[in-house]
């Protein structure tokens, strides 16, 4: 991957209701690569890891992606709302977002650390175990934040690869672990993983952004006013995914907490591979808010757009799942029943489906740096999930998990819709496309 492939092409080229397509697709590309090598990465856990110990693991994992993805995507994606807009300015925005996510993830990966192994009976104590907790959290954040980061500044491209290496990696090193040292394989093989990715990329980043090859060079906001922005929407981007990504993404670690490791694993190993499903809405949630912010004209159209693609891919997604994973699970350990993990996979991709109206919703109000209302609907369905996760568990195990994970989606999506969506999609979408026929108009005249 080299800046050399994009040479060429005009400035403008990056941004726009054009480009959008292109990016959409290759971040639906690299989800797909992902969704692939993940399922290949978590039958190598199934097949290689007992239950009880996978549980532990996976809970372990869990807090390390969830407060990792806080904070890669609170400032990824004031990435994805302040660079395409910046200009000249660019490089100091992403230096600041190096250093904050820096600072961020050292400090919440010593808090994060100790919480595990005082709060999870099986590791108690364990200080060792703190240790990958902090490592962790600071390389899957920077790993988060570097693929945000390529989206922003229009190289979506590059994620198809990136996501192949990493996966691959995953994929090797954890048969390594498990034949060696036997501790902590599931987690140490993504932190190693996602660190190597990192050292790689990140070189070719900061070239790409320094000098400004197939950018902009001229942006609608200066740059006092970008850090100034930058800073306001770090803050809000960082809450709103803590309460929404980081409170999904936590859910394997409050089931093994609260049903017992072999439920944990059940729902961890169903869990990551449904939420490659998710991550395909949410990244293509993420192109929209760039093109977004750059083009607003055309924000509407575009959501409509990328929405209907996503939930095709969603849909046929899910029903593939629902017809592999439970049988794979079986067939690799059988340990995990088909039944239980059928309504634990059906439930989930259900969830999924569901939450799309949302992530686009999100993405068009993060465009315009308008989060306060996300901000509200995400607080309450987060306090929403933590009130009915232990009554659910202790019932229900890994299947009542999952019903709470869908009653969240729902009441997520069903509050966009109902209170916020009718505007955004409605008379704001009509309103902007007559500003886009208008200003064609005038280019045709001309």
């Amino acid at each position: 991957m080299s800046a050399d492939l994009d040479a060429g092409h005009p400035s403008t080229s990056r941004y726009g209701a054009q480009r959008v397509q292109r990016e959409a697709i290759a971040v639906a590309i690299g989800s797909a690569i992902n969704a692939v090598l993940g399922v290949a990465f978590w039958a190598f856990s199934a097949r290689f890891v007992a239950p009880d110990e996978l549980g532990v693991m996976t809970a372990v994992l869990s807090v390390i992606t969830a407060v990792g993805s806080v904070i890669a995507a609170g400032v990824g994606d004031a990435y994805t709302a302040i660079l395409p807009a910046v200009g000249r300015d660019r490089p100091a925005v992403f230096r600041r977002g190096l250093r904050l996510t820096t600072v961020l993830s050292t400090v919440a990966g010593i808090v994060s650390g100790l919480v595990v192994i005082t709060s999870l009976s099986e590791v108690r104590g364990d200080y060792a175990v703190a240790a990958v907790v902090v490592v962790g959290i600071i390389a899957w954040s920077a790993y988060g934040l570097q693929s945000a980061t390529l989206i922003a500044i229009g190289r979506a491209n590059w994620t198809p690869p990136s996501n192949i290496a990493h996966g691959v990696a995953k994929i090797v090193v954890l048969p390594v672990l498990c034949a060696t040292i036997a501790w902590q394989s599931v987690p140490l093989a993504v932190v190693i993983a996602s660190a190597g990715m990192v050292v790689v990329l990140r070189p070719s980043i900061r070239r790409l952004i320094d000098t400004g090859d197939g950018l902009p060079t001229s942006g609608t906001i200066s740059a006092g006013q970008a850090m100034v922005e930058f800073h306001r929407v770090v803050s809000r981007t960082t809450a709103l995914s803590g309460l929404n990504l980081g409170v999904l993404a936590l859910t394997p670690f409050l089931v093994t907490l609260f049903a017992g490791p072999e439920d944990g694993a059940r729902f961890a190993l169903v869990f990551a591979i449904v939420s490659t499903l998710d991550f395909i809405g949410a990244s293509m949630a993420v192109s929209l808010a760039v093109h977004a912010s750059a083009e607003p004209a055309s924000a509407g159209a575009m959501a409509k757009r990328l929405m209907a693609r996503a939930g095709v891919v969603t849909v046929l997604g899910s029903v593939g799942a629902a017809a592999v994973v439970p049988t794979a699970l079986h067939v690799l350990n059988p340990a995990y029943d088909r039944g239980t993990t059928l309504a634990v996979v059906v439930v989930l991709c259900a969830g999924s489906i569901i939450r799309l109206p949302y992530l686009m919703w999100a993405a068009l109000r993060q465009s315009e740096r308008r989060l306060r209302a996300p901000l509200v609907l995400s607080g309450a369905t987060a306090i929403l999930l933590f009130a009915m996760m232990p009554a659910c568990c202790a019932a229900l195990g890994a299947v009542g998990a999952a019903w709470v994970v869908l009653a969240h989606q729902a009441v997520l999506t069903a509050g966009a819709g109902i209170v916020f969506g009718r505007k955004y999609f409605g008379e704001s979408a009509r309103g902007r496309e007559a500003l886009s026929r208008g200003s064609s108009r005038k280019k045709e005249k001309r």
